[in-house]
Order: structure tokens, then sequence, then C-alpha cells
């Protein structure tokens, strides 16, 4: 049997082909109608299978005991991967988040943050969400009807969520921003540090997340940063490296994503002003649904990838072991099998399905508090919003890994 391959004219692996999103989505749709799983080999990237439709990405998220998270958790050019082996050697940046852990220390490490983001945890956040959201639509109105919406709101809004969890000062906002971009939008070379795909972020990270672990060791206090801290693992204090890296991940995905749905969200709104109409008024069970459209709509997480540990068939291609798989949940959650006229953006739609937080096992522990901070959000804004409009070019971010824009003009009116 061939090996199928992905055609020489599409192009899903670099970050310059996220900047056109008609033609890549387009070409998405082509794979998941003809070749749903391909093998590419393109440089500057190691060879990988990409995997495109939703029930299958499914699939291999299901079967997380062949498909681990461990090595390789994302495409790193092979400069950036030699230069990480040369900084941190076999590892990583040389750091092990909960993203890169597989069972059974991947549910004991999550267990850690869990209850901050579910149940009586998630409640006791909500006042604080929604006193944080407020905020931020006031500063919208006292900027005059305009402002670069990406850059001036939906960057720091969640990252002042965060900071509050974590326990953090906002006056290190603009550091972590700062150190976040850097990494995790390190093939924008707006945002980059170097060529590295952060490596060379990752010491001044470390500097900053160890000196807060020292302090919440010293002096634990009730926040999530205290609790990863003093936690225990297996009966042991959880190793320095380890809570630097839970740091890491919480202080850098924790907002990042949610910043980009909230971007990408406010630029579908404007392109869809009877959507938006819809949430005038919204009750909150439409206004849940419409923060899970947009997280389809945007998929803030283009893609993750699994290292496969035994052969595996999947419709005409053998996945063997030791092979990387890349799953493209941006495909996903246009699939034509799973929604209704997935190309269109509908707050109203039944949205179950959706890869916009992962799946299985591996889903973002902090699904819910993403959600809460967009109904938090646009449940303010919205009803004070009496017109929007662009304000000049949006600019996506350029990468393969995170969504969203870097830049947003708007022009707009809100009630006092």
């Amino acid at each position: 049997m061939s090996v199928p391959i992905l055609p020489s004219e599409i192009d899903i692996s670099s970050p310059e082909a996220y900047l056109d999103e008609a033609r890549i989505q387009a070409e998405f749709s082509r794979l998941r109608n003809e070749m749903p799983v391909t093998w590419v080999d393109r440089e500057p990237y190691r060879p990988f299978w990409a995997v495109v439709r939703n029930a299958d990405i499914k699939l291999i998220e299901k079967n997380h005991e062949i498909f681990i998270n461990e090595p390789r958790l994302t495409l790193q050019t092979r400069k950036a991967e030699a230069a990480s082996a040369k900084m941190f050697g076999g590892r990583r940046y040389g750091i092990r988040t909960i993203l890169d852990m597989d069972e059974p220390d991947h549910r004991k490490y999550r267990e850690i943050s869990s209850r901050w983001f579910v149940g009586s945890g998630l409640r006791k956040l909500l006042d604080r969400v929604d006193t944080i959201a407020g905020r931020f639509v006031d500063k919208m109105a006292a900027q005059g009807g305009e402002c670069d919406f990406a850059a001036e709101v939906a960057m720091w809004y969640p990252l002042h969520v965060i900071l509050s969890l974590l326990g953090l000062p906002e006056e290190d906002a603009p550091h972590l921003l700062r150190l976040t971009q850097n990494l995790l939008a390190a093939s924008d070379p707006d945002l980059q540090r170097s060529d590295l795909g952060g490596t060379d972020v990752i010491p001044e990270f470390l500097e900053y997340l160890g000196r807060l672990l020292a302090e919440k060791r010293a002096h634990p206090g009730d926040d999530l940063a205290s609790a990863i801290a003093t936690a225990e693992v297996d009966g042991k204090p959880m190793d320095a490296l380890e809570a630097m890296s839970y740091y890491l991940i919480m202080v850098t995905a924790g907002h990042d994503t949610t910043s980009g749905s909230i971007s990408g969200g406010m630029h579908a709104l404007i392109q869809n002003p009877a959507e938006r109409e819809k949430l005038r008024s919204p009750s909150p069970e439409l206004l849940r649904n419409a923060s899970g459209e947009i997280c389809r709509w945007v998929s803030p997480v283009k893609h993750f990838m699994r290292t496969a540990t035994a052969d595996f068939a999947l419709h005409d291609a053998t996945i063997r072991a030791g092979d990387s798989v890349a799953l493209f949940y941006v495909s996903g959650n246009r699939d034509e099998t799973c929604f209704d006229d997935p190309f269109a953006f509908r707050v109203d739609r039944k949205v179950e399905g959706h890869l916009a937080f992962g799946f299985g096992i591996h889903s973002c522990v902090g699904r819910q508090l993403a959600l809460a901070e967009m109904d938090a959000f646009f449940g303010k804004l919205i009803p004070r919003l009496r017109h929007v409009e662009f304000g000049g070019d949006p600019k996506l971010i350029q990468s393969n890994i995170m969504g969203g824009y870097k830049s947003l003009p708007i022009h707009y009116e809100l009630t006092h």
C-alpha cells in the first residue's frame, strides 16, 4: 500500500499559511474530503502525519496509551529543536508541563489545579472575573470610540484574570505578556525574540518563575500559585522544575488562548452584525453558547502533536511506532460531517463536538474559566455596543500553533 503524501501545492504547516484563512480552510476541506490522513515531509520540520477530520482527531485522543504527548508536542523547526537540545538536553525547552505529561503522571499533576477551574473553585473566581471584565469594557468606553481591540483589550483582560488567580501583581502584566508572546508567537516577526522557536525565552521565564516559587513556598496564600508550590505528588513535594513548568503553562496558555478567542470573536461579531444583534439581550444559555461558537470559529490552538507507541491503521495509512502525528483542531472545527454549515458563524449553533479545548483526558483544564471570561466580557460589552466597525486592517498572528489577532483596530460607540 502506498503512503498517502500531502500534495505539493498544499501548505498546512508553515506559520505564513495561517495568514490566509480562506485559503488554508479550503485546503483543509479538500484534505478532509480526499486525503484525511497524509504524510508531510517538508522543511524546516521533521516529518509527521497530518490528521484533519474531527472524528479521527477524537479517535487518536481516545487512544492516549498508543498516542502519547511526549516528546513532540508542537511543530518546531529543526533549527529550534536543535537549539533546545543544545541548551536543555533531550527535553523540550528543558521543562515538563502537564501538556507534556502522559498517564499516570498527567492525572496526578492535573488534579493539583483542577479544583480551581470547576465547581465551587470556579464560582469563587466569578466575581473577580466579572469585575475585571467590567473594568475593560469601561476602559473602552473611556477611550473615545476607537482602539486597537487586540493590542489594548483582548491581550490584557484574560492576563489580568490569570494574574489574580495566581496571586501575582498586575504590574507584572507587561513583562509576562512580552515573554508569552516571545514564546508562543515565536514565528511572528513582530512578536518573536529570535528564530529559535522561543528556546531563548525560557531562561528569563524560569528566572521569574523561580522567584515566584520561592516566595510562595516561604509565604503561601490562598491562590493557585501557592497551591502548586505546596503540592505533593506521590507523597513528596513537587520537584522545583516541574512546579515552575506548571507555572509556565498557567501563565502563558492560561491567558493567551482566551485572548485569541476574544479578539477573533470580536472580528466575527463585526463581520456578522445579525449574530451580534442576537446578543443584545442574551440569556445566560445563549451567551455561553456564543462563547463556545467563538472558540470553534477561532480555534485558538491550531494543532497539537502526538507520538505513536505502536502501529495504528487509520484510513489508507499505517502510522508506525515512533511516528509523529499532528492533530489539526483548526480543521476538525470546520468538519462538514460534524457541523451543519460549518463556515457560517452562528451564536445559537449547537456547538457540541468542537475541538477548541482539545478532547479526552488532555482536554483543557481551564475550559470553564475561559468560557466564563468570554461570557462576562461579551455579556457586558454587546448590550452597550451601539455601533462597531473595523478601524483599519486586522493583522493575524503569524503562527501554526496559536490563533488570534495581534492588531484589530475598531471604531465603536458605547453607552455609558
